[in-house]
């Protein structure tokens, strides 16, 4: 069988890297702000329904309560699965928001010798009757180590997810807006990725909030005021 030259290895290992940066550079260049003021919803097309997830949309290992507080089972091994949740209220046109913030880490005590429990967020939107972990072909999300995820194909975008910071999802279906079609994350009111087309099999679909977590307990806000206020005035789902 063939081998590498060590000469070789170090030159594909710097042919990555520089593959990398230039990944990290296209992240950190400054974004444009296309996104304006939206007008308040009145009427017939305000969502009257309460925002919430129900237990039919959540899985087996997910707390919820009326508050917007989220936990997960960690008792019994527990602590290794991935907790989902979708909300009972979507989108199908508009542009709409809604917010999640992680606030605790959760510890438990592992086994002597296990394979300890890795902390995990995701945040974004899926179909009614898609998978409950996000990730699928029937789902477009962030993660909390910076990629957009879809389909199981992770694509870099620098949005990083922390403990403490309020991360806004927003969701632009309005036909008539730039940014028609695309999801993007802000971070403490300040956008923190570029919008980002959603995937051709999720549009014009009536899409879902929907986040999955291990290892931490979650506030989600869906409003009608943000935690954090964009720089444009835009409405949230409830």
């Amino acid at each position: 069988a063939a081998t590498m030259a060590p000469r070789d290895k170090k030159q594909k290992n710097a042919e990555a890297k520089d593959a990398e940066m230039k990944d990290a550079k296209v992240v950190a260049e400054p974004i444009q702000e296309l996104e304006t003021d939206a007008v308040p919803v009145k009427g017939s097309v305000k969502n009257t329904d309460t925002v919430a997830f129900l237990t039919a949309d959540t899985t087996l290992n997910t707390l919820t309560s009326a508050n917007g507080i989220l936990m997960s089972l960690n008792e019994g091994a527990m602590q290794h699965f991935m907790a989902g949740a979708r909300a009972n209220v979507g989108i199908s046109k508009g542009r709409y928001l809604f917010e999640v913030k992680i606030i605790e880490h959760v510890s438990t005590p592992d086994t002597p010798g296990a394979v300890k429990s890795k902390l995990a967020l995701k945040v974004g939107f899926s179909t009614a009757g898609s998978s409950l972990i996000l990730g699928s072909a029937d789902s477009f999300c962030f993660d909390a180590d910076g990629f957009a995820l879809h389909n199981t194909k992770r694509t870099p975008t620098g949005g990083r997810i922390t403990r403490d910071s309020v991360v806004g999802l927003l969701l632009n279906l309005d036909k008539d807006s730039p940014n028609f079609n695309t999801m993007s994350l802000f971070k403490d009111g300040q956008r923190a990725t570029q919008p980002l087309p959603l995937p051709e099999e999720l549009q014009g679909k009536m899409l879902f909030p929907h986040v999955c977590f291990k290892g931490m307990s979650l506030f989600t806000n869906f409003g009608p005021t943000p935690t954090a206020p964009l720089p444009f005035k835009c409405n949230m789902i409830q």
